[in-house]
């Protein structure tokens, strides 16, 4: 959000409630520990949710268990011994007052370092008869302290994350113990009625159900209303700054009308798929308004999206604007100066490129050029971030894959130019969920089709043995006159056992002759020797790139049809769909191999989903599902999202009503000014108001 419209929004003195320490009677020792897990406030130790409930089934003791019961018992470890025949296994005596039982684990010799005689454990499972006596095999277990759980409410028990340093136990007193005072401080944000039309809690019964559960059922309603608090509050950050935009910042409108269509359609010099028709329709719409466009478009790799993005350009340039595209790398920017020049080979449109190499002569040509209005299209880098870069009339702003770009670096751009359209692409496609949770104030168009004459990729997996007989397929496809890639996770051998650039060089020039011309290309290499190997490989005087992911992106030989990957278990599941994307781009049917050893479910899981999908939105949906969501509004743009339940973003009727929640209370109360709006203004204020600065351009 532009600075000005979100300081129309008057900030909520913060509330407080009673005041109390949660390092009140620890050791400066314990302080620094808890410190150290993010634990300083109330609202941090109420936040300190367990990862799992453990059900004892009213302290069920061992006489007490029946076959084919699902238990949780607990009890001394009396006996253990570690038997290495095939299959090798690991046997525990667990003991209660009234009995025993015996724990067992296949393959897992590595427990008998961590469980003795003498340990206090608990543990769940299935319960079989082995020998006569009861059994549960590979059962989930805990080491605990003592034999008696330190919150116990009907049977439930909640199982706190913990660490090296401080334990479950001390985790769990020190939450019974400050539980009344941390809920004091916790602040309504919904009338009684609303939660229960939406049945759910209030926030303050929700933290003490899950923090002293009273049965199942509460622990669930719970988490469904934390989690519909949190993704609210993120909704409603994103719907006032949706509302701010449209009212309080202005673009130029640019003319759309048929003339202007038939002028730009007839550089393009080939037909447009529906899909890219309909997107364009869309974009036409935006620009004939004085709000600035603030748009993500979405198209699988090779779908078209810069043939779109280029339409929007020379709308730009057809009313007399400048128009740029910021890309991640040199390597995309000069395949986008390669595409976009060659479409407008007949035209008067001023292109040129900006990059960090860009001699210095040819540069302040340029920014001269570029101020004075007389370059009519840049294309660059993080160049264009510079301060020295001034646009004499930019009206549209191109971020292409908007994803590698660090969310600073976007804002820096946007904040020096806000009132300007702006289209962000990515060829990562967002599952829907995804980009409601995230993108809800942008405008999501998708192309959703590949060009004519393009065919599925098809993607096999082999194992090392395999690839000499792949090297053989390659050259018999180098000598029917394709090109191939060979993907690797390094550069030069080093002290990890990775694949490396120098490494597949010798193994491919032993297996396919002199006859075959192979060539590196990585990070490490200059710009100018990178620039030189591309064209070579282009103009098909190198048939075999070794590379790194340096090709990720911005790479288009349709000759190339053939891409091995080695070691792709170490590359994301996106990455790979990406990687694969550079090839399918001809009418010759491409093939992809995924050479890896790694026998894990997690590797095994990400490959499978290659070889099953071609969709990159399905693969997106599997991504989600196997890695979690990143942070895509933020700095952070990996791992698991600051939200406490993100299980619930995959529900798209929740999130829906969610967000049709935070739409009408912005278009109700866009300040927040309502006096039963005053907690929600000072939360927004408090999670938000960063973010909201960033979430313009993210």
């Amino acid at each position: 959000m532009h600075e000005d419209s979100l300081m129309a929004i008057p900030e909520a003195p913060p509330s407080h409630g009673a005041a109390f320490s949660i390092f009140a009677g620890l050791t400066p020792r314990r302080r620094t520990e808890l410190a150290r897990l993010g634990m300083q406030t109330a609202i941090d130790l109420l936040n300190w949710l367990p990862h799992r409930y453990e059900q004892f089934q009213n302290g069920i003791a061992i006489a007490e268990i029946k076959p084919g019961q699902l238990v949780t018992i607990q009890g001394l470890i009396v006996q253990t011994r570690l038997i290495r025949r095939r299959p090798v296994r690991f046997e525990a005596l667990l003991e209660d007052p009234t009995g025993r039982c015996v724990l067992t684990w296949f393959n897992r010799r590595e427990l008998a370092a961590t469980i003795k005689p003498g340990t206090c454990m608990r543990a769940a499972g299935k319960v079989a008869i082995y020998k006569g006596r009861p059994q549960i095999v590979q059962p989930d277990i805990s080491i605990v302290e003592d034999l008696e759980p330190t919150v116990k409410s009907d049977g439930i028990v909640p199982i706190y994350p913990a660490s090296v340093d401080i334990s479950r136990r001390f985790i769990a007193e020190l939450i019974s113990r400050h539980l009344d005072a941390c809920l004091a401080e916790v602040g309504e944000w919904f009338t009684e009625d609303f939660l229960v039309h939406r049945h759910l809690m209030t926030l303050t019964n929700a933290y003490r159900q899950l923090h002293k559960p009273e049965s199942l059922a509460g622990i669930a309603q719970a988490q469904r209303t934390i989690a519909y608090h949190e993704i609210f509050l993120f909704q409603l950050a994103l719907e006032i700054r949706r509302y701010h935009l449209r009212h309080s910042l202005s673009a130029c409108k640019l003319r759309t009308d048929d003339q202007v269509d038939q002028r730009i359609r007839a550089l393009l010099d080939f037909a447009l798929t529906a899909a890219q028709n309909r997107v364009i329709g869309d974009l036409r719409k935006d620009l004939s308004r004085s709000q600035p466009m603030n748009r993500l478009l979405q198209g699988d790799v090779g779908s078209g999206k810069t043939v779109v993005a280029l339409y929007a350009m020379l709308m730009a340039v057809a009313a007399g604007k400048q128009a740029a595209l910021l890309a991640p790398t040199e390597i995309l920017a000069e395949q986008h100066l390669l595409t976009i020049r060659a479409a407008l080979s007949a035209s008067r449109v001023q292109l040129e490129l900006l990059t960090a190499n860009t001699p210095p002569a040819r540069r302040v040509d340029i920014l001269q050029r570029l101020a004075s209005g007389e370059l009519n299209l840049l294309i660059g880098t993080h160049a264009l971030l510079a301060e020295p870069v001034t646009f004499g009339n930019l009206a549209i702003l191109v971020v292409d894959e908007q994803h590698k770009f660090g969310v600073e670096q976007r804002a820096h751009l946007r904040r020096r130019q806000a009132n300007i359209h702006t289209l962000v692409m990515t060829a990562t496609p967002i599952p829907r969920t995804l980009a409601m949770t995230y993108f809800g104030d942008l405008d999501v168009s998708l192309i959703d089709g590949l060009p004519p004459g393009r065919h599925p990729i098809h993607t096999r997996k082999v194992t090392t043995p395999q690839l000499p007989e792949v090297y053989r397929y390659m050259r018999d496809k180098i000598a029917a006159g394709r090109q191939a890639y060979v993907v690797t996770p390094a550069i030069e051998d080093g002290s990890l056992e990775l694949a490396s650039v120098t490494t597949v060089l010798g193994e491919l020039a032993a297996s396919m002759g002199p006859e075959i011309r192979i060539a590196p290309l990585h990070s490490r290499l200059t710009a100018e020797a990178r620039r030189d190997t591309m064209e070579r490989f282009r103009a098909g005087e190198i048939q075999v790139l070794v590379c790194t992911t340096i090709i990720e992106v911005g790479v288009d030989v349709p000759n190339a049809s053939l891409m091995l990957i080695r070691q792709a278990e170490r590359f994301g599941l996106a990455q790979l769909h990406q990687l694969r994307g550079r090839i399918g781009r001809s009418s010759h049917q491409s093939v992809c191999i995924l050479a890896s050893d790694d026998a894990s479910d997690g590797a095994q899981a990400r490959l499978n989903a290659l070889v099953r999908h071609s969709s990159g939105f399905k693969i997106a949906e599997e991504d989600l599902k196997l890695r979690g969501m990143g942070e895509m509004v933020g700095t952070r743009q990996s791992g698991l999202p600051d939200f406490l339940f993100p299980e619930f973003l995959h529900e798209m009727p929740f999130l829906q009503m969610i967000r049709r929640d935070a739409r009408d209370r912005v278009t109700r109360d866009p300040h927040l000014l309502a006096p039963e709006h005053a907690k929600l203004r000072e939360q927004v204020f408090q999670r938000y108001r960063h973010t909201l600065l960033l979430a313009d351009v993210a």
